[in-house]
């Protein structure tokens, strides 16, 4: 008869993968970012054959080092101020950075760090009085489900004052939801630096989710339209009710603006252009603008334009030279000016991405309830 004899602790701490003959990382920081434009990327992987930082808008993989440690890196210099995302590319596998808690949600998950530079941007959060950031969730008819958005009020804002305030409705793209504006656009921190400098009137900012329908993870047309329509019906007979049920806002139309990137664009177009009643500043960045029969869609438009005291007191479109929906946007442009409609357009540097709806976001808000 043979007894079994315990392994040895060192022994099993090896075979369960921990402890003392286990490997261990060593310490470091990723990234690693400096005021001058530079910052490190460090990634553990010291099986790895090939590791690339992807992202920082760059069209390529920038191959990376690996130390004696295990540790890959990488420092990239003549960085301009903003808010980029990374993530890294190990022997072909995607992977998040492990050592930075900032991750910016979307279809595709990144490794997200800012660098502000010098002078802070408008979007940095400095040492002014600063407003608050709420959430709500109800249930809605019109989605079939629970519906969740954000509410930004200005400082000072009391809701047992007599005081009433305009209200921004906010909307996000295609791969985000109602948390993007906030996370990744910084919209409360701009209204609060421009509240602060006496260049945007004080106002409530609504964030929706922009997809009261379930989105699928491709992009599927019928969805678009069915989406369109449900969020039309959420905006305009949901959620301006509980806002203004719930909070100090005018309800003139002239009290209320709708904007959006991207997807977001699109509705703020639909909904604001077709409910001229509702919404009298109307704005786009990087618009999926109303294509095929637009005479039908925006009648209202057409005919408010007929009457041009009820026509938007603005409507302000923007778009980057290198976006893809410029061509969309030119076409949109040209039979808005064959119908006589005033808009304000802005041509800028730049595609499909935050760094031109920050500086949009900033724009649109100075030029609102004026």
């Amino acid at each position: 008869m043979h007894l079994l004899r315990p392994l040895p602790l060192l022994a099993a701490l090896a075979l369960a993968g921990v402890g003392p003959l286990a490997a261990k990382a060593p310490d470091f920081v990723s990234p690693e970012v400096t005021t001058d434009g530079q910052a490190t990327f460090r990634y553990y992987a010291p099986e790895a054959r090939a590791v690339s930082l992807v992202g920082l808008r760059r069209t390529t993989p920038s191959p990376m080092t690996k130390g004696a440690d295990g540790v890959w890196s990488l420092t990239v210099s003549g960085l301009a101020p903003d808010i980029y995302g990374y993530s890294f590319d190990v022997d072909g596998a995607t992977a998040l950075d492990p050592r930075n808690r900032y991750i910016k949600k979307w279809i595709n998950s990144e490794s997200a760090f800012e660098l502000p530079g010098a002078k802070p941007p408008a979007w940095a959060l400095t040492p002014v009085p600063h407003g608050t950031l709420a959430r709500h969730t109800f249930t809605s008819a019109a989605a079939g489900r629970e519906y969740s958005f954000q509410v930004y009020t200005p400082p000072g804002y009391d809701p047992r004052a007599k005081d009433v305030y305009p209200v921004v409705y906010l909307l996000h793209g295609y791969g985000d939801d109602e948390t993007a504006w906030a996370e990744n656009g910084r919209a409360h921190l701009i209204a609060d630096n421009l509240i602060a400098a006496g260049k945007m009137k004080p106002a409530i900012i609504v964030m929706p989710h922009g997809h009261p329908i379930p989105y699928p993870f491709t992009r599927i047309e019928e969805y678009f339209q069915q989406n369109i329509v449900a969020m039309e019906k959420v905006v305009v007979g949901e959620l301006l009710p509980f806002v203004e049920r719930n909070y100090c806002v005018g309800k003139q139309p002239t009290d209320r603006a709708i904007v959006g990137l991207s997807m977001g664009a699109g509705h703020s177009l639909g909904i604001g252009l077709t409910h001229p009643e509702l919404f009298q500043w109307v704005g786009a960045f990087s618009a999926a603008v109303p294509a095929g029969d637009r005479e039908t869609k925006l009648s209202a438009l057409l005919a408010a334009a007929k009457k041009k005291q009820t026509s938007p007191k603005l409507l302000w479109i923007a778009i980057g030279k290198d976006d893809f929906l410029l061509q969309r946007n030119d076409e949109f442009r040209t039979w808005l000016a064959q119908n006589q409609i005033p808009f304000t357009y802005k041509l800028t540097d730049g595609g499909h991405e935050w760094t031109c709806w920050r500086e949009y976001v900033e724009d649109f808000l100075q030029l609102t309830f004026r």
